[in-house]
């Protein structure tokens, strides 16, 4: 479920069609992530497709680079996310506290979609009564996901976003069912309320490997194996509800991530941790249920997570090559 910044676009070496004698694909993206100056309010849906399908209902506030999206209903029953531009919260009004959340940049490398995707500018298309430039990206490598993504054709906001599997077959789609871009947008929407607390999620980014080895207190072990195309664009470390440190290594093809989670085989189990809004006990845990998405198992003296769209014999390979 964050924060854009851009790479030169080297848009003379793309060799992309251009739709209607304007407006190349490339140049679609990139307007698309430098949106910032207008206000908008829209309600949108998450449809999560595998293993069964399942959706959640937001309401999205938009101003300014900031973002309030308020759930009702599905998977984000009573969850408040908010970005005010510097940091992003999750709030949690029963308890009146506000949870800073990791940032992760949020760019896409041109040169790495270039070199891994055919990015094509499709025909029109209408989302949510507005005519929108539809991109669809083709993966060099067949066994990597596929995206189709509608931007507006005035406002170059992200209309619709669909992650396809290898076959074509959506996996993921994040759709605005209505919008209005005349609305007044209050700026008290992107401040965390008076008198909340304010807490940090227990979650390092942007780290070396080496910073991740010691505050892990174990030596991190990269995949030998990777599905082609991707690359390691991120480090961080966070923890397991009893204070096991957990390691995140983030892999991109450019429009795609993947995560591979290392920790300790063996939890702390019935150790306590303290978060800063407090003291935490919990049962053992393998700390993410296994599904169509998540391979978990445990390597040598390490539990490995991978968290993607890849295959699961693709995701138990990543894991398998961690030796």
């Amino acid at each position: 479920m964050r924060h854009l910044a851009l790479i030169s676009l080297l848009l003379s070496i793309c060799g992309l069609a251009v739709a209607d004698g304007k407006i190349s694909a490339f140049e679609v993206l990139s307007r698309m992530m430098a949106v910032r100056s207008i206000a908008y309010t829209a309600t949108v849906e998450t449809i999560r497709l595998k293993p069964q399908t399942i959706s959640a209902t937001a309401s999205l506030y938009f101003k300014g680079g900031r973002k309030r999206l308020v759930y009702g209903g599905g998977f984000g029953a009573s969850l408040i996310v908010l970005d005010d531009g510097k940091s992003v919260y999750r709030l949690h009004p029963q308890w009146r506290l506000a949870v800073r959340m990791p940032i992760f940049p949020q760019r896409l490398n041109f040169e790495l979609l270039k070199r891994n995707y055919e990015i094509k500018l499709l025909e029109p298309e209408e989302v949510a009564g507005r005519e929108c430039y539809v991109i669809f990206a083709q993966p060099k490598y067949p066994d990597n996901p596929k995206r189709k993504v509608w931007v507006d054709k005035v406002h170059f906001v992200v209309l619709r976003d669909e992650l396809l599997d290898a076959e074509g077959t959506p996996i993921r789609i994040f759709v605005v069912r209505s919008i209005n871009f005349n609305a007044e947008v209050d700026d008290s929407l992107f401040s965390v309320p008076s008198g909340w607390q304010v807490a940090n999620a227990p979650y390092r980014p942007n780290l070396s490997l080496e910073e991740a080895e010691r505050i892990a207190g174990f030596k991190v072990r990269l995949p030998k194996f990777v599905p082609e195309g991707y690359q390691l664009f991120g480090v961080g470390v966070t923890y397991c509800l009893h204070g096991t440190p957990i390691v995140h290594l983030q892999y991109s093809d450019g429009f795609n991530t993947i995560s591979v989670f290392e920790r300790p085989a063996q939890c702390r189990v019935f150790g306590r941790f303290r978060f800063r809004w407090g003291w935490r006990r919990q049962q053992p845990c393998d700390w993410i249920p296994q599904d169509d998405f998540v391979h978990s198992q445990i390597v040598g003296n390490l539990r490995v997570i991978v968290i993607g769209h890849p295959s699961q014999a693709i995701m138990q390979r990543i894991a398998e090559s961690i030796q």
